[in-house]
């Protein structure tokens, strides 16, 4: 293919190659003078970098910890760890659009596959861990493209990816029916959490069910946070509000934040406003270290959380079917269900996903 190279700015001062670099030595390291000592810049220009976007932004993508007893460091912030998330999936894009676009016909093509994947998957780290085992024990390349439910199968139609990774049941099962995807496979699971103040002013904890929280929520008015973004996550909760049978569409304390970094901006947003939201367990276990929220109401049937994959039909895209089959297949195999089981374990003392029991 050449030295071919796209570069992406965010505006005109700030180059997104290095940027990506900066954040992702950071996220490896956990410490600002080793990041910019491996990613070969000055303390002075990689601090000014990051002043610069996240000026940009209007979000603080990392935080610094003092030295003393347990030494000082920085890390990302959960804005920070989504920004490199979606430029690691848009570089990846970027690549596998270039290779097939200078792959000559009588050139063999890289063996790849492009997934669409729902956030908490790759947010959380267990989709390079899964995607790499995969290359090691097949050859095979797997490149994600991080994105809501909704946007994955938008991709799936536009004949981006070769398969999706969702938790939208309603919306899978409709995508397959009309043909677009071969199956649903369920592969992995967790729950939905509701989140809200320690305080919990509106006595959401001793709701008997997630139904009657929500309900306590309406009737004491307090802030809500909702994605409104048409994600699995969006969906769930709407499906709450329906059995709660409350319409909270224009009403004063329900806030759509569409625009916020998936559910790890919800739960900031949430905290700024003292308010509600309802997230999966491994964001708030992995995107969220503070002491204002807590979960508050969870384990109720309407709060279960499936991951399918779902491999696009190649009778309505020009897709690597059979690959996305052999991929979604494996995910099932006992490879994979030992990683799933034992991922976040050793750090959180309890897996972030669960198998799924077939």
């Amino acid at each position: 293919m050449g030295d071919w190279e796209v570069s992406l700015n965010l505006g005109e001062k700030i180059p997104g190659k290095e940027l990506l670099l900066l954040l992702e030595k950071i996220d490896k390291t956990g410490s600002l003078n080793r990041a910019v000592e491996e990613a070969g810049v000055s303390y002075r220009y990689g601090w000014g970098l990051l002043n610069r976007a996240e000026e940009a932004l209007g979000k603080a993508l990392v935080m610094r910890q003092a030295g003393g007893s347990a030494g000082g460091g920085t890390t990302l912030t959960p804005a920070g760890k989504k920004l490199l998330g979606h430029m690691q999936a848009l570089q990846r894009e970027v690549q596998g659009q270039l290779a097939a676009l200078f792959t000559h016909e009588d050139e063999q093509p890289e063996r790849h596959l492009v997934l669409a994947s729902t956030m908490e998957p790759v947010v959380t780290g267990l989709l390079d861990v899964l995607e790499q085992a995969y290359l090691q024990e097949t050859g095979i390349t797997v490149r994600h493209i991080a994105a809501g439910s909704g946007q994955a199968m938008a991709m799936a139609k536009a004949g981006r990816v070769d398969l999706i990774l969702t938790h939208a049941p309603e919306l899978e099962e409709e995508f397959v029916a009309h043909g677009w995807g071969v199956g649903r496979i369920p592969v992995m699971g967790n729950d939905f959490v509701l989140v809200g103040p320690v305080a919990d002013p509106a006595g959401t904890a001793k709701a008997q069910s997630a139904a009657a929280a929500f309900k306590s929520i309406s009737q004491a008015k307090q802030i809500f946070i909702s994605r409104g973004d048409q994600s699995g996550t969006h969906l769930a909760e709407q499906k709450i509000w329906r059995q709660a049978g409350i319409n909270p569409a224009g009403c004063a304390w329900y806030t759509e934040a569409r625009n916020t970094l998936g559910n790890y901006g919800m739960l900031q947003r949430a905290a700024e406003l003292g308010g509600y939201t309802l997230v999966d367990r491994a964001s708030f276990t992995t995107g969220y270290s503070e002491e204002k929220m807590a979960i508050l109401f969870a384990k109720d049937p309407l709060l279960e959380n499936i991951f399918c994959a779902i491999p696009v039909s190649r009778k309505k895209a020009a897709v690597n079917q059979d690959g996305a089959e052999s991929f979604a297949a494996w995910l099932t195999s006992s490879t994979a269900v030992g990683i799933i089981f034992d991922f976040g374990r050793k750090e959180y003392g309890e897996p972030l996903f669960t198998p799924y029991k077939q």
